[in-house]
């Protein structure tokens, strides 16, 4: 038996159809709230001061070289010292995998110092040599 709420709409409160679903609602897919840390207790501040047998040390070292800065420093002296392996040692995949890293980490910075205006300049003279004809129809698209 149905009833009406105050519009005079029926309701399916009281009625047999509805019981079940007046006291069950869907579970939803999504949490309502999500707080979740990740990598709990780490930051850069805890790995300076948490992590180290020597924070004091640690903090004045990262003001004047910062991770990046020691790294690449580390890579370049490595990188010397790969050079003088002989021929045969440098077939080792670790190796090859630094030197690729080295390669890739080396244009990257290439990248990010040439301005521009230089970087267009040697991608239009690159084009110039390697694809003449593409260079042709860039000028012209150019001079338009």
């Amino acid at each position: 038996m149905a009833t009406t709420n105050g519009d005079g709409a029926a309701a399916t409160r009281g009625t047999w159809w509805g019981w079940p679903l007046q006291a069950w609602s869907p579970p939803s897919l999504a949490p309502s709230e999500l707080t979740q840390p990740i990598n709990s207790g780490w930051s850069f501040f805890n790995v300076t001061y948490n992590n180290s047998s020597a924070p004091a040390i640690e903090r004045d070292v990262l003001q004047q070289h910062s991770y990046g800065r020691q790294i690449g420093r580390l890579m370049d002296a490595l990188s010397v010292l790969v050079e003088r392996l002989p021929a045969g040692a440098k077939d080792d995949r670790r190796i090859k995998d630094f030197l690729a890293l080295a390669k890739e980490v080396a244009q990257i910075k290439e990248n990010a110092r040439l301005p521009r205006l230089e970087r267009l300049q040697k991608d239009i003279e690159a084009l110039r040599q390697e694809d003449p004809k593409a260079y042709v129809q860039l000028k012209a698209m150019l001079a338009r």
